[in-house]
C-alpha cells in the first residue's frame, strides 16, 4: 500500500480496476445477462427488437431504437396520445338546454360515477345531433334530457357533465350519477363511425372523471321499476338478444383501446 500511495499513477489504475471488477459481479448490472442492465439510464424502458408498426423508425438512426439492447427512448415517458387531441377528434359542440326547457327542471349537481350508452331509436330523416338538440331545447321530448348526442360527424353536448339528466331510470342511480350518451341511427348516418366516435368520447370522459371501464354501461344496465320489461333493449345494436354479450364486450374493448392511448405511458416519440 505504501508503494501505491507513493506512485499516484499506479494507485489510480489499481483503484479503477477494483471498482470495475467489484460492479461486474452484481447480477442486475451484468452486461447482456437476462433481465440485466443493457446500458442507458436505470428505470427507462428497453427493447430487444425494432419498434412495432414502424413507430420511431424516423429517429432510429439517431437514438438506436432498432438496435438490440439499446434503450427505446431516453426521454420522459408520455401517453401515446394527448387527451385533448383525442377529444378534438370527437368534435364536441356545446349547445346547452336553456334553464326554461322541461329537461332542465328539477336537476341537481352530480359527481359522475358512470357513463350510460344509449341509441336514439329515431330513424326519421335528418334526425342528427342538431335536430335532437333543437327538440330538447324546445321541450319536444317532454322532461327527457341527456348530455351528448353523437353521429358519424359530431357530438353535440346538451348539458354540463356535473348536472343530472333524465335518460336512464327515473329517479334511480342511472340518472343521479351517470353521463348519458345517445347514438344516432337515422338513415344515411354511418353506424360504425358513430360507435367509434362514441367510444372516443366515453374514453375521454373516463379519463376526465376517473370512471373505470366497468362503469361504462348500456341503458340496459339500469332497471326501470314498474315497467315491463324492466331492462330496456338499448342500445339495441350493441346487445345480443336484448342483453349485453359479445357485441357489448367488443364496444368495451374499443373504449379501452382509446382510454389506453391517453393514459398508458409509452416512449415520447409515439403518436401524439
Amino acid at each position: 500500500m505504501g508503494r501505491l500511495l507513493a506512485n499516484p499513477l499506479i494507485f489510480a489504475v489499481t483503484l479503477t480496476s477494483l471498482l470495475v471488477t467489484g460492479c461486474s459481479s452484481h447480477r442486475t448490472l451484468s452486461v447482456g445477462g437476462a433481465g440485466g442492465y443493457r446500458g442507458g439510464p436505470v428505470g427507462m424502458p428497453y427493447s430487444n427488437s425494432a419498434p412495432r408498426n414502424g413507430e420511431g423508425s424516423s429517429s432510429a438512426a439517431g437514438s438506436g431504437e432498432s438496435r438490440k439492447g439499446v434503450p427505446v427512448s431516453v426521454r420522459a415517458l408520455v401517453p401515446r396520445k394527448a387527451p385533448l387531441v383525442l377529444l378534438s377528434e370527437v368534435r364536441v359542440h356545446k349547445d346547452y338546454l336553456p334553464k326554461s326547457a322541461r329537461g332542465r327542471k328539477g336537476q341537481s349537481s352530480m359527481r359522475p360515477r358512470y357513463i350510460t350508452i344509449h341509441s336514439t331509436q329515431n330513424w326519421s330523416k335528418g334526425a342528427d345531433p342538431w335536430r335532437h338538440s333543437l327538440a330538447l331545447k324546445r321541450s319536444k321530448l317532454g322532461s327527457l334530457s341527456w348530455h351528448y348526442t353523437i353521429d358519424q360527424s359530431v357530438a353535440v353536448q346538451h348539458l354540463p357533465t356535473n348536472i343530472t339528466g333524465r335518460h336512464a331510470d327515473f329517479n334511480g342511480p342511472g340518472n343521479k350519477y351517470s353521463i348519458g350518451l345517445e347514438m344516432c341511427e337515422h338513415k344515411g348516418n354511418s353506424l360504425s363511425k358513430t360507435i367509434d366516435r362514441t367510444a372516443k368520447l366515453a374514453a375521454y370522459l373516463m379519463y376526465k372523471h376517473g370512471i373505470p371501464l366497468s362503469k361504462v354501461v348500456p341503458h340496459y344496465h339500469w332497471p326501470r321499476h314498474g315497467m315491463n320489461p324492466p331492462h330496456k333493449n338499448c342500445p339495441h345494436f350493441l346487445l345480443d338478444n336484448g342483453r349485453p354479450g359479445r357485441r357489448w364486450r367488443g364496444f368495451q374493448s374499443r373504449v379501452k383501446y382509446y382510454h389506453d392511448l391517453i393514459t398508458v405511458q409509452g416512449p415520447s416519440y409515439a403518436i401524439r
